[in-house]
């Protein structure tokens, strides 16, 4: 399997808020649910999908030595799911200006109905009800076969993505059920990539060797990290290379998300002026360890504001330099 160097197209096709602020400005929506009930909101999500990823951009991905996009969607992309709107033509764009630059597209299910985890990612913030209903767990599954035979022997579609980032949990016994069951559904058709939901030692082995976990680490994110010296998660993100060794014994393995933020509770520690300087480090070693793995995307392609969040702007300026491997 080549191993894949790409970004997210984050904001696009789900919004989020925080990335593309202009969209939302005069609004008091938290998410695409509310913001797409607002007076005029149509005609501005058009024009978002229209300008915010174009055929540049995949250029200058195959410029710049990218290989791989992950492409995050929601449940309604097919226009059938009131009051959200179908963006499934600018999906085919995407599909098209892939094949036009040789990317590998990854298109992963980042908003399932009832919503995985509760977050606006999910297109509606609040409960994560899709666990707890085997009516939407069917009905993603039937959007994910929809996804797939739409694309599966288009030359630039690399595999699905069952669920973005489900909800925290032990035994993951309805998630399990669900990766199964779909699993057997899509396999046949194209590859399939399924979340660690944040517990990659437990999820290892939940498929068949031939499928892709996929982990997302994140510096804010960690346990206690409020309480863990810089210098001692360099040591834990040294340790993760040989995590992901152990881990590829049973499935291939991508860092499906990663950036070079770091948690505000470090930088308390250290000078505003070299804050700058550590988020490059994390980004070096982050990719160091993470050439162990399969394929990585960062999080995310780009943001209205350039900085750390924006994987272009941190390539323009010099800040994140690739490997060749």
């Amino acid at each position: 399997m080549e191993k894949l160097k790409g970004v997210n197209l984050g904001g696009w096709l789900v919004l989020e808020r925080w990335m593309t602020p202009s969209l939302f400005e005069g609004s008091t929506a938290e998410d695409e649910f509310t913001f797409i009930q607002e007076k005029g909101a149509a005609a501005k999500l058009e024009k978002h999908w229209r300008e915010f990823v174009t055929e540049e951009d995949f250029r200058w991905l195959h410029d710049n030595g990218l290989n791989a996009v992950r492409i995050p969607v929601g449940y309604w992309i097919f226009g059938d799911e009131k009051p959200y709107r179908s963006s499934i033509r600018y999906l085919d764009k995407a599909m098209r200006w892939a094949k036009k630059y040789n990317i590998h597209v990854l298109i992963c299910l980042h908003a399932a109905p009832g919503s995985q985890n509760g977050q606006q990612h999910t297109g509606r913030r609040g409960k994560a009800q899709w666990f707890t209903s085997l009516r939407y767990q069917e009905k993603t599954l039937h959007i994910l076969e929809r996804l797939t035979n739409r694309y599966r022997s288009h030359a630039a579609f690399w595999g699905i993505e069952l669920l973005n980032e489900p909800r925290l949990g032990i035994f993951h016994h309805v998630l399990r059920r669900f990766y199964r069951h779909t699993y057997s559904s899509l396999v046949h058709n194209t590859r399939v990539v399924f979340s660690d939901g944040y517990t990659p030692r437990l999820m290892s082995g939940a498929l068949p060797s031939n499928a892709i976990m996929d982990v997302h680490w994140y510096h804010f994110t960690l346990p206690l990290q409020r309480f863990i010296p810089l210098s001692l998660y360099y040591l834990l993100l040294k340790h993760r290379g040989n995590l992901l060794r152990k881990l590829q014994k049973k499935n291939p393995i991508i860092i499906g998300e990663w950036s070079i933020v770091i948690s505000t509770h470090t930088f308390k520690h250290f000078p505003k002026n070299r804050h700058e300087q550590m988020m490059d480090e994390h980004g070096r070693r982050q990719l160091e360890v993470y050439a162990v793995a399969d394929g990585w995307f960062y999080w995310t392609y780009k943001t209205e504001g350039r900085g750390t969040w924006n994987f272009r702007s941190l390539i323009e300026d010099g800040r994140l330099i690739l490997r060749n491997d």
